[in-house]
């Protein structure tokens, strides 16, 4: 019975003023709630966007496998799911970036590969929870089901607003994981409550309210004034991002003008979306403000900046190894994924790195590595092609700040870099790698 219970509380939860739609399924009524209203537009009045990273917020991965192990999900798709996260964060100027959590893990249970979105959903999505990271779960399949089991549907995402945590299904459109992490970070969807009268925001951004004391666009819809009033432009923008919608009107007569480009919006292809706000940008700062983790996620705060990742992360594994050319110097470093005061503290103990040698003669390759920081961090390099060990090293023994490995009589092909942090110092370790011939 308490089981029971609790699923329905869960279900609630993550249905209050939802809107199921294909693709993406959110149910989140975001962060801006009336008696939040005032506060956030206090805080925008304030608020500049800025180029420099303010956040940097580790994303922990739960991926579910079959029984026996297996999955189609790998560490190099996770690093592309950074990837494009970051791309459009970074992409907007909103100052917040992410990084992969090195502590990602497997659940090996089939029987979850399709989760339930009324039940095995939000219960997996608490079990598994972490704090001081945006925890996101990878299943196969993410259904739905209609009435009486004759039809179901399949979803790419969904937050749950119980749990604050996020579930995506299999391979999904590059923008959808920024869509659910702007959920977490208090975004609503554009086109909430269209379909109904009373909750609808009218398409004037100067229309005010009953007692003509608010605008309409602060308390309807999105609740952000800079975001167009929209229907769900699932069914009204086509493949190539038009709209298609002209002859939809609000309940005032006017006819709507989104945006199709928008991040939180339904677009029929969801490649189309690309862009954050203003004000949503500053909504994401505000909803950080007041996240309990934020100190460890502040990237101006002295203490944490040894615990920020270099532009290579993530590369702790083979798979995510990142390629480096010839002269072309690069700064790698070791780092922690929360403060040190933090009790699950996880360092970073692993760079993959990889050079391609493509002329047909043999010849001579130095690594040189230079590590301007004049202490010993112990670092162990492991040179090796076609899984054969070439060479091994232990870096800057005797407080040297320079270090080489050479590999004389290299043979055309592809060569892997290891380096290894053996002895943890408690702060961030920077080495520079240049590869020469």
């Amino acid at each position: 019975m308490k089981l029971k219970l609790l699923i329905l509380f869960f279900t609630l939860s993550n249905n209050i003023q939802a809107q199921f739609l294909k693709n993406d399924i959110c149910g989140y009524s975001g962060i801006n709630a009336v008696n939040r209203q005032k506060d956030f537009y206090r805080f925008y009045k304030s608020f500049s966007k800025s180029k420099n990273i303010k956040y940097n917020i580790p994303v922990k991965f739960k991926i579910i496998r079959t029984d026996n192990g297996k999955s189609k999900i790998t560490p190099a798709y996770l690093k592309e799911l950074i990837k494009y996260l970051n791309y459009y964060y970074l992409k907007n100027n909103t100052g917040i970036q992410f990084s992969l959590h090195p502590d990602y893990s497997y659940i090996d249970k089939s029987k979850l590969l399709q989760l339930r979105y009324y039940t095995s959903s939000p219960l997996q999505s608490m079990k598994f929870k972490k704090d001081a990271c945006i925890n996101v779960i990878i299943t196969s399949k993410l259904i739905k089901k209609k009435p009486f089991g004759i039809k179901r549907n399949e979803y790419a995402g969904t937050f749950n607003p119980v749990s604050r945590s996020i579930i995506i299904a299999g391979k999904i459109p590059t923008s959808t994981l920024s869509h659910e992490i702007g959920h977490y970070l208090g975004l609503k969807h554009p086109h909430r409550g269209w379909k109904h009268k009373w909750f609808q925001e009218p398409v004037s951004r100067t229309r005010k309210t009953f007692l003509g004391n608010k605008l309409m666009c602060e308390k309807k819809g999105d609740g952000l004034c800079d975001t167009p009033a929209e229907p769900d432009l699932t069914k009204y923008t086509d493949k190539k991002c038009r709209y298609t919608g002209w002859n939809v009107k609000d309940k005032y007569g006017e006819v709507y003008k989104p945006n199709t480009n928008n991040i939180m919006s339904y677009t029929n292809n969801r490649e189309c979306r690309n862009k954050f706000t203003e004000q949503q940008t500053a909504l994401m700062h505000y909803t950080l403000s007041k996240n309990k983790y934020a100190k460890l996620w502040r990237t101006d705060i002295p203490e944490n900046k040894d615990y920020i990742p270099d532009d290579f992360e993530p590369d702790n594994h083979k798979e995510t190894a990142n390629e480096i050319f010839f002269d072309t110097p690069q700064t790698h470093s070791f780092h922690h994924t929360t403060s040190l005061k933090h009790k699950k503290d996880i360092p970073d103990k692993k760079d993959w790195i990889f050079f391609n040698l493509k002329t047909k003669k043999q010849q001579t390759v130095k690594l040189i590595f230079s590590n301007k920081n004049k202490f010993n961090p112990n670092i162990k390099i492991s040179i090796s092609k076609d899984s054969k060990l070439l060479a091994e090293k232990i870096l800057f023994k005797n407080n040297l700040t320079t270090d080489r490995i050479i590999i004389p009589n290299a043979k055309p092909g592809k060569y892997y870099i290891k380096a290894e942090h053996i002895i943890d110092t408690k702060q961030e370790t920077f080495y520079k790698i240049t590869l020469t011939k």
